[in-house]
């Protein structure tokens, strides 16, 4: 009997995952008990649970989703300076809101970026790879290749993307069969086919969880990159979007094990949080500070990356949400947070 054991799988163990010798996404993340097996529901923290606050060297980029780039019917040039105005000091772009663009915009842009000091770090493809239809399934993987052409003109690392979803919509549709082994094989699979297509490139793919589909653990982001099999497979990281009620409180402990297992994989975050709504499992998005999610722990862990990365706020009230700009007051929340840690915010 072969009894070598990975890393990976001690680090899993460690962590209290009963996934055994491969993770599969078909089982729920199961934390560490809190009063031992059959305990009720564990659901609440254990006493014990590790927050190291220890700031690291690294300073964070704050980023909006409400301040995105669009060279559609706009000039981002002229953009860059009213975003560095704001705070923020990285900027992403959606792929239906971006162009290719000719040598004299790309220089025009590029100048602005530097001078206002603001990184442009990637181009979210936000479309269903997977797709039930043939036909949109070709489209979306012509768009995952166009957007890493996107990324190369403009000295990207990484595009963001996603596994899919078996229903006819976005990447985040909920789909009876979206966490069936089945499933899972067609998400590598159409993954495994834009790297192969796109092998000259040093684009990486930056794959972001989603609860409603398949990548929704640490674990699972574990085997993706293992089974895809390629250097070039990455993570954005979003713990909320692995947040289930029986997790919900438990923030700390989900924070920890992202940044155990994916590590410098890690291309950039997203900074969002999340209270419990009704009786009824409603989880709703609410502006950071004002839900549950350990911003203390997420933030150092951050901070201790070994180079600077972008920290997206998103699904805030702005632009196409009702109600008033949230977008400052989360700011400040995650600027009065680093402060008060000693987590240095990129200015």
């Amino acid at each position: 009997m072969n009894n070598t054991i990975s890393r990976r799988n001690v680090l899993l163990a460690a962590a209290g995952l009963t996934l055994g010798a491969k993770a599969s996404t078909s089982h729920a993340w199961t934390l560490p008990d809190v009063g031992g097996a059959g305990y009720l529901s564990q659901w609440s923290p254990p006493g014990n649970v590790k927050r190291d606050l220890t700031p690291g060297p690294s300073a964070i980029r704050l980023a909006s989703a409400g301040s995105r780039l669009t060279n559609i019917d706009s000039n981002p040039a002229e953009q860059v300076e009213r975003i560095r105005k704001l705070g923020y000091t990285a900027v992403e772009a959606v792929y239906n809101r971006w162009r290719m663009m000719n040598d004299s915009e790309v220089r025009e842009l590029k100048a602005a970026l530097e001078q206002y000091d603001v990184l442009f770090y990637t181009i979210h493809v936000w479309d269903n790879i997977i797709h039930p239809d043939p036909e949109m399934r070709a489209t979306v993987h012509r768009e995952y290749l166009e957007a890493i052409e996107m990324a190369e003109q403009m000295g990207m690392d990484f595009i963001l993307v996603h596994t899919g979803s078996r229903g006819p919509g976005k990447p985040s549709y909920a789909h009876p069969q979206n966490w069936s082994e089945e499933t899972w094989h067609m998400s590598v699979d159409a993954l495994k086919q834009v790297l192969a297509d796109s092998s000259g490139s040093n684009i990486k793919l930056a794959v972001e969880a989603i609860n409603s589909n398949n990548l929704n653990t640490p674990a699972a982001h574990v085997r993706l990159r293992e089974d895809v099999g390629s250097d070039r497979l990455k993570a954005t990281l979003d713990p909320t979007n692995m947040v289930h009620p029986g997790v919900l409180f438990r923030s700390a402990e989900l924070y920890n094990e992202c940044f155990e297992l994916l590590g410098e994989d890690i291309m950039y975050a997203h900074a969002k949080d999340i209270r419990w709504a009704e009786m009824l499992p409603g989880l709703e998005w609410v502006v950071p500070g004002e839900g549950e999610m350990d911003y203390e722990v997420y933030l150092t862990h951050l901070s201790r990356l070994e180079y600077p990365r972008p920290l997206m706020m998103e699904f805030l009230n702005r632009g196409n949400y009702q109600g008033p700009d949230q977008y400052p007051q989360g700011k400040k929340f995650i600027a009065d947070t680093a402060a008060r840690l000693g987590v240095k915010i990129y200015e």
